[in-house]
């Protein structure tokens, strides 16, 4: 009799789950069919990191004309959602069009306006070309405690591998624009060692002083105010009536009020997976649920954790250093392998290593 209970009452959780989630998507197409969505947001749920890049244009690659790239990110502080890197590209020769546009750092920028400008740098793919990695909340989360790699570190080697996908496909790449990370001499350094033949610029505001950062900040918010706007749960049994109005992921009044509604014992992490559980004011709400311990609010530990295994084929960094150059199997069985490829400068080889961080191709 439990069972047939416990049983009927899981049905009734599911129901109302799918209800919820079926309600937010009728009633996000009833808004409007036509709204713009940036291609570089994956259709379903967030379950992986990703990159995408738009078409290389042509013309970059039959001229070889010099080239201009810029590197940004959004994201770095809400506890809700993905962290998403932007780049942006043209030749040098065409430059002066992104700043006949307009291209402001997409925080000063309201929505509709950095839609637009984003719509303008897809209309115009001819002779720009522009990509985002987007790091998902849990493997985020799970970089930091299992793997301990802070977001610094997470941040260089996503903005390593969008600049080596764009100079890989033969764009001629001869200078690299990029919002600081950290010390901006320091930050130089580790790019300039990776990429020895381009002009590195590292500056604070660079996304306010030059216009193609500008662009790229556009790529990267844009991209992420997308994903959190449509975010598909996968979680079942999540009965928050209000369960899409978690605003914009800072750990403002609302978004507060929608972790402590939202909390999970029988979830990872206590959060579905659209939380950054580790991040500090997610952590507080469950001390104060009593469901972790004090210790844990500012050292974050989960049981179980290490044995979660990241399953995105493209991720570029990956915890366990090894000190020899052989094939290894990200997954730890069967499935696609990945080379570990030796960094011939030693300060980067260092650097990662002592992150306790491997680089692959």
């Amino acid at each position: 009799m439990n069972t047939r209970i416990c049983h009927v009452s899981t049905v009734i959780s599911r129901f109302q789950r799918n209800f919820l989630v079926s309600l937010h998507e009728k009633s996000y197409e009833m808004e409007d069919k036509n709204k713009f969505k940036a291609p570089s947001v994956k259709f379903g749920p967030m379950t992986e990191s990703y990159t995408y890049h738009s078409p290389t244009p042509t013309i970059l690659l039959e001229t070889q004309k010099p080239c201009v790239l810029g590197v940004d990110e959004a994201g770095r502080g809400p506890v809700l959602g993905p962290m998403c890197f932007g780049i942006a590209y043209c030749a040098i020769s065409e430059y002066e069009k992104l700043i006949d546009e307009e291209y402001k750092d997409s925080k000063k920028l309201d929505e509709t306006k950095r839609e637009l400008l984003l719509q303008r740098i897809i209309n115009n793919q001819d002779y720009i070309g522009w990509g985002v990695r987007s790091l998902s909340p849990r493997d985020i989360s799970t970089m930091t405690i299992r793997d301990k790699i802070n977001l610094n570190v997470q941040s260089h080697s996503a903005t390593i591998q969008l600049i080596r996908d764009v100079i890989i496909t033969g764009v001629n790449i001869k200078k690299i624009y990029v919002d600081t990370v950290g010390p901006p001499e320091k930050y130089r350094n580790l790019l300039a060692a990776q990429f020895p033949q381009q002009e590195i610029i590292v500056e604070k505001a660079a996304d306010d002083k030059f216009p193609i950062v500008s662009a790229a900040s556009i790529c990267a918010k844009v991209t992420r105010d997308h994903i959190l706007r449509d975010w598909s749960f996968i979680e079942e049994n999540l009965t928050d009536p209000d369960l899409y109005k978690y605003g914009s992921g800072y750990p403002n009044e609302k978004t507060r009020l929608w972790l402590e509604r939202n909390v999970y014992p029988n979830l990872f992490g206590f959060y579905p997976s659209i939380v950054r559980w580790h991040w500090k004011p997610a952590r507080q709400i469950l001390y104060n649920k009593g469901m972790i311990s004090l210790s844990q609010v500012d050292n974050p530990t989960w049981p179980g954790l290490e044995d979660t295994v990241n399953k995105d084929d493209i991720t570029v960094i990956r915890a366990k250093t090894s000190t020899k150059s052989t094939k290894k199997n990200i997954h730890g069985g069967k499935g696609k392998k990945k080379i570990e490829r030796r960094i011939s400068t030693p300060s980067i080889s260092e650097y990662f290593a002592k992150k306790n961080v491997v680089l692959f191709d």
